[in-house]
């Protein structure tokens, strides 16, 4: 799966900002930016700005929390079941 939805503007101080989907990702400076810029040049565009944000192919969504497995957030662990039962009127 190839990457796409990125985008990048260069600012007069040399540096690059990447956005993905609309989003501002990430802001590279200096080294980086020049590192970046040699990439585009060289090949994928969509390829040079997901490997500068550090996107390898997994999909993140916002307000997931993929690294911390002790949250609560939905994992059904917050709460145990409960029976409802309907009131007759």
């Amino acid at each position: 799966m190839s990457a796409e939805g990125y985008d990048y503007r260069t600012r007069s101080t040399g540096e690059v900002v990447i956005f993905h989907h609309g989003k501002l990702v990430k802001t590279l400076k200096g080294d980086e930016a020049e590192t970046f810029a040699s990439a585009v040049e060289a090949g994928d565009p969509q390829s040079a700005m997901a490997n500068a944000v550090g996107n390898d192919g997994q999909v993140e969504h916002p307000g997931s929390h993929s690294e911390s497995s002790g949250g609560m957030r939905n994992n059904g662990a917050a709460h145990g079941h409960t029976e409802f039962r309907r009131k007759s009127v």
